[in-house]
């Protein structure tokens, strides 16, 4: 059973990974057999899943990276997002 949740959200990268095991175990990364996901499954040396990484969390108007390249921001730059109605 898993003691640490580990959970990132990479919103340029638009994925988040989840970690229930250590991370620098880290061996082999598999992609799913979904014919429309490529989300990777992460495995130990032993093959065990230590984690997951999800593809395309946010829906295509929240594109961060889209945004950050019709508005000539570079990924270094800090930015904030606003929302408007």
């Amino acid at each position: 059973m898993a003691k640490n949740v580990k959970i990132l959200l990479d919103p340029v990268g638009n994925s988040m990974n989840i970690w229930w095991d250590d991370p620098s175990q880290a061996s082999v990364s598999e992609e799913t057999d979904s014919p429309t996901r490529n989300d990777v499954i992460v495995k130990n040396a032993d093959g065990v899943p230590i984690g997951v990484e999800i593809i395309g969390v946010f829906p295509s108007e929240l594109n961060i990276a889209k945004l950050m390249k019709d508005y000539h921001i570079s990924p270094k730059e800090p930015f904030l997002l606003e929302a408007s109605q």
